[in-house]
């Protein structure tokens, strides 16, 4: 066991990237739990849901791609010192979190929002 944590520490930033790619790429997957759901008959309107969903996980997918090999570029370019990339990753970590905070704040506005016009 003890000899099974380096390979863990090794290979935790590939499995991050892939499973995370993974999960993007089979975000429509509802196979399961669906006995019975796919002998009706595909409509104009299920065909074109089904369209904008291909583009919104294609752009998902290519964001994520894209944005990790910016980071890999530029943590490549600039990582013969360590101070360098600490800095580097310290300021990816700061604007995911400003980031995430903002959209945590949104989702409570909207929440109270739509709670408050719910009850009247």
């Amino acid at each position: 066991m003890l000899f099974s944590v380096f390979a863990f520490f090794f290979y935790t930033p590939t499995y991050l990237i892939l499973l995370n790619t993974y999960a993007l790429c089979r975000i429509d997957d509802i196979s399961w739990g669906t006995k019975g759901l796919d002998s009706h008959k595909a409509t104009q309107k299920d065909d074109k849901i089904m369209e904008t969903w291909k583009v919104i996980k294609f752009l998902h997918v290519a964001k994520l791609v894209f944005w990790n090999v910016v980071v890999a570029a530029v943590l490549l370019h600039f990582g013969n010192s360590f101070e360098i990339r600490f800095f580097i990753t310290f300021g990816i970590m700061f604007i995911l979190a400003i980031t995430l905070a903002i959209k945590v704040f949104l989702a409570v506005f909207y929440y109270c929002g739509y709670f408050c016009s719910k009850v009247r």
